[in-house]
C-alpha cells in the first residue's frame, strides 16, 4: 500500500513508455472556473490509440464512490466555514497529501488513493490513480498558488473518471487561493478558483502524536493494572513493538490515507511463554487487531484506540522519558 517516493516516480516517468506516452499536460484558463459539481461537463479519458494527445482539461463529474461502489461520508464538511489560510512551507512539506475531492465530489477508493507531494524546491509529484503527473509549483506572498511545467503519463484508465479532472487542477495557468487549515489530527489544503470555490481538496493524516513509547492501561474494557505491558509507536518507520506483559511482540502499522485518523497493526508476531495472566494478553492482541482508528484523549499523554465501530479497545499512557541527571 506504500506509494512511490519522489525518486521512484521520477523513474517510472521514464520507464513507462512502453504503456504509456509521457505528456506535457496543458490547458483553458478557464476551466477552473467551472467545478465539476457544478458545471455537470463530462469529458472522456484519452484512448489509447492517441497517446500523443494532450490530456483533456474538461471537469468531469464524479459519482462519488469507491472501486467497490460504496459512498462513504464527506471528509471535508467539517471544513467548509473555516477562514482562508496560506500554506506555511512546513505544512506543504510535512507529509503526502491525498486528493479526496475534486470539486463536490468526494474520492475515497479502497487502494491507491490519489495524491500529491511537495518538495523544498519547488516541485511536486502527483498519482491521479491512474497517471503519474509532475511539475512545479509555486506559493506567492499573496497565498495565491500556482503550478507550472506539468507533464504527464497518459495511460488510459476508463474506470477511473476522475483522473481528468485531476489532470486539469494541475494543468491550468490560473492561480487558485490556498487555503490550508488543521481541524483535529488532520490539516486540510482547499485549492479555489476566482469565485472562491474549491476545486479540489487534499488531506494530510497528523499521526505523529503516535509516536513514543506508550503504557497499555485497558484493553477490551479491562483494566491492565501491569506496569510492564507497553508499546512503542514508530509512525515515520511504521513500525510497533511493545510487550504484554510477558511476552514481546512486534509488527506493522499502517495508516490509510483514505479515512481520517485511521491505523491497523499487522503481521504481529508474538513470542510464546507461558504467561500466568493469558486473559490479559488476549486482551491486548484482540484489541490491536481490531483497532480502527487513533484519537488523542483529554491530553497529549494519552491515546485511544477504537474498533471500525468507533467503540474504545485501547487506552495508551506516554511514559515519560526520562531526563539525564
Amino acid at each position: 500500500m506504500k506509494h512511490l517516493s519522489t525518486i521512484a516516480a521520477i523513474s517510472t516517468l521514464a520507464l513507462l513508455s512502453s504503456c504509456s506516452a509521457i505528456q506535457k499536460v496543458t490547458g483553458s484558463k478557464s476551466s477552473p472556473s467551472a467545478p465539476a459539481s457544478e458545471s455537470g461537463s463530462t469529458s472522456a479519458s484519452t484512448p489509447a490509440s492517441k497517446p500523443s494527445e494532450t490530456v483533456s482539461v474538461s471537469p468531469v463529474k464524479v459519482n462519488g464512490k469507491s472501486k467497490k461502489g460504496k459512498k462513504k461520508p464527506s471528509d471535508t464538511a467539517a471544513v467548509a466555514e473555516v477562514k482562508a489560510q496560506a500554506p506555511t512551507k512546513e505544512q506543504l512539506l510535512g507529509g503526502q497529501w491525498s486528493i479526496i475531492a475534486v470539486g463536490k465530489t468526494q474520492i475515497n477508493l479502497e487502494d491507491d488513493q490519489p495524491y500529491v507531494n511537495f518538495d523544498a524546491d519547488g516541485r511536486f509529484y502527483a498519482n491521479d490513480g491512474c497517471n503519474i503527473i509532475n511539475g512545479d509549483y509555486a506559493v506567492k506572498s499573496d497565498g495565491k498558488m500556482l503550478f507550472s511545467n506539468v507533464l504527464s503519463t497518459m495511460k488510459y484508465c476508463p474506470e477511473l473518471d476522475f483522473t481528468p479532472s485531476i489532470a486539469s487542477v494541475f494543468a491550468t495557468e490560473d492561480a487558485y487561493t490556498a487555503d490550508c487549515r488543521r481541524i483535529g489530527q488532520d490539516t486540510y489544503l482547499y485549492l479555489k478558483d476566482g469565485r472562491g470555490m474549491a476545486v479540489a481538496t487534499l488531506r494530510r493524516d497528523n499521526m505523529e502524536f503516535l509516536n513514543g513509547n506508550w503504557r497499555i492501561t485497558s484493553a477490551e474494557g479491562t483494566k491492565i493494572e501491569s506496569d510492564e505491558a507497553n508499546i512503542f509507536i514508530d509512525v515515520r518507520e511504521l513500525k510497533v513493538h511493545g510487550n504484554t506483559g510477558c511476552n514481546y511482540f512486534n509488527g506493522v502499522l499502517y495508516l490509510d490515507p483514505s479515512r481520517s485518523n485511521a491505523v491497523d497493526f499487522s503481521n504481529m508476531a508474538l513470542t510464546r511463554m507461558m504467561c500466568p495472566n493469558e486473559d490479559q494478553e488476549r486482551s491486548i492482541m484482540v484489541a490491536l487487531e481490531g483497532a480502527a482508528s487513533a484519537i488523542a484523549g483529554k491530553n497529549s499523554n494519552t491515546v485511544l484506540l477504537l474498533d471500525a465501530k468507533g467503540k474504545q479497545v485501547m487506552t495508551l499512557v506516554r511514559i515519560p522519558v526520562e531526563k539525564p541527571e
